[in-house]
């Protein structure tokens, strides 16, 4: 039910808001004065947590690029632990992911598929500007093994999840030369014709051109 006491005060006008807020903090100190006080806890807390967060964060992108560059000169091995420190530090943080990332880019580089076959896997659940080229380089990985129908089903999973995806071009190309590796040139050839009419002005596109032009390679032996 509205407050109708105003009209008993001998007031002409109903009063307004403030006076209202005014009136309430008046009869009930206590409890406003408590209650901004955990109001006034809560926006400090949040506060430094905040700053605390963007402190951690920008603390692990400087550790994530030192452990890149350290890797890029050669010592791999220190790379290598300075990337599993981030992710262990600062799982909390999207470095956290790019240090996996690494990882497995820099065990890839080696040869090392297996293992780097490891790292891209912990990314396939990640945020979608990860997961799919972490479910690319997984198809990498197992072409490089020759495991091809691995491969083509990776590439595949990427372009059913991720169609729109910077990478799609190139996972297309690559599924193409899979197929055609493994004897499937009906196949290879729709996709190549698909990689034209889908990136009609890209470099895919050109290769794909030439491919559609040139006798299929090889089946590769199992």
């Amino acid at each position: 039910m509205p407050d109708s006491s105003w009209i008993d005060s001998g007031k002409t006008e109903a009063p307004k808001m403030m006076d209202k807020g005014l009136g309430w903090i008046k009869n009930n100190r206590e409890t406003f004065i408590g209650g901004s006080i955990t109001i006034l806890a809560a926006i400090i807390f949040a506060a430094y947590f905040f700053a605390h967060y963007l402190a951690l964060r920008d603390t692990a992108w400087k550790n994530l690029f030192i452990a890149q560059q350290t890797g890029y000169g050669g010592n791999i091995a220190q790379a290598q632990e300075l990337l599993a420190d981030i992710e262990k530090t600062h799982g909390n943080t999207p470095a956290a992911y790019y240090a996996t990332l690494t990882k497995g880019d820099m065990l890839f580089t080696q040869g090392k598929f297996k293992e780097a076959a490891t790292e891209y896997a912990k990314l396939t659940a990640a945020p979608q500007d990860l997961a799919p080229i972490a479910i690319y380089a997984l198809g990498k990985c197992k072409a490089a093994e020759g495991d091809l129908t691995g491969a083509q089903a990776q590439y595949t999973e990427l372009l059913s999840k991720y169609p729109e995806h910077f990478i799609s071009p190139e996972a297309h190309y690559s599924l193409a030369v899979a197929q055609e590796l493994s004897g499937a040139k009906d196949l290879s050839r729709a996709t190549y014709e698909k990689i034209a009419l889908l990136y009609p002005d890209t470099s895919w596109a050109a290769q794909a051109k030439v491919k559609l032009t040139t006798p299929p390679a090889a089946p590769v032996k199992k």
